[in-house]
């Protein structure tokens, strides 16, 4: 599932994992929890944060992250 906050309370059981785009920037990362809770990763990619300030917290939330550049070219920075 990707960037589909909203709907993941009904859809985290049909999803293997989820994939999002900044939550912690817009602090959403809170509603993809049912996934962790669930077993399921939750892959986290942000662009313009230094890994300084969300990686810390996204190893808490055990979500697998990365910062990423917006021409999606091959650079990133993962947090594990």
């Amino acid at each position: 599932m990707k960037n589909d906050l909203d709907q993941i309370s009904d859809l985290v059981d049909h999803y293997d994992f989820a994939t999002n785009e900044q939550c912690f920037q817009y602090n959403e990362c809170n509603m993809l929890l049912p996934f962790i809770q669930s077993g399921k990763p939750v892959l986290e990619i942000e662009y313009s944060i230094p890994t300084s300030k969300f990686c810390p917290q996204a190893n808490s939330m055990n979500f697998d992250a990365l910062a990423k550049k917006l021409e999606l070219d091959a650079w990133r920075e993962a947090c594990r």
